[in-house]
């Protein structure tokens, strides 16, 4: 799955890595701040901390050491990609709720600019995300979600499935002896049990604003 950095944190990123292959240590916080003319060490804290919490980076001593090591992004099963260089656009169609199913709502309200590397070729499309029970896999509500359209799954994939009422949701896909268990990753929900399921898309990529 993708993670699409927002573009200071990106930069911020990138100057971490060119700086410790360069010192074989990790810049101050009053060094980042001075390279990036912010005056608020607390801004540059909290962007250090999203790039902690979502697995760039880790911090070996506290806030003010230099110790801090670029993690292995894949190791966290998130490909780490930037919007830079070739894109494609894909249609912005509605809702889909991460948290109790709603009825599917699908309308071409616009269309979105991201990286050709994530759809290869593929067909995909985008959904802005309603809800909280997929935080635990990094999705957020108001995130947009980038779906292949698919009518198949297997266990672990997050899918948008549609339910026999016709209410849609996003859910991890886990196929059971006797029935479809649609897994949320947030222990505030339980799984939702079902006969069947339609599968409508693949989640491939997460598209965050801040």
């Amino acid at each position: 799955m993708t993670v699409i950095l927002p573009k200071k944190k990106q930069q911020i990123l990138d100057y971490l890595k060119g700086y410790i292959r360069r010192n074989n240590y990790a810049p101050t916080l009053s060094e980042i701040a001075k390279k990036f003319k912010v005056s608020s060490l607390a801004t540059i804290h909290e962007h250090m901390q999203f790039l902690e919490d979502n697995g760039f980076i880790k911090r070996l001593g506290n806030i003010r050491s230099r110790e801090l090591q670029i993690l292995d992004s894949s190791s966290n099963n998130i490909e780490e990609t930037y919007i830079q260089g070739k894109t494609t656009s894909l249609p912005l169609v509605g809702l889909i709720t991460a948290g109790a199913p709603i009825e599917a709502i699908e309308n071409r309200e616009q269309d979105i600019a991201v990286p050709a590397e994530i759809t290869r070729g593929k067909q995909c499309y985008i959904l802005k995300v309603k809800g909280d029970s997929m935080i635990e896999s990094l999705i957020s509500d108001g995130d947009l979600v980038i779906v292949e359209k698919t009518d198949y799954a297997k266990n672990g994939d997050m899918v948008v499935a549609v339910l026999d009422d016709g209410s849609a949701t996003l859910k991890k896909f886990y196929k059971e002896k006797n029935y479809i268990r649609l897994q949320p990753s947030n222990k505030k929900y339980k799984p939702i049990m079902a006969k069947s399921v339609m599968i409508r898309g693949r989640v491939v990529g997460i598209i965050r604003k801040y």
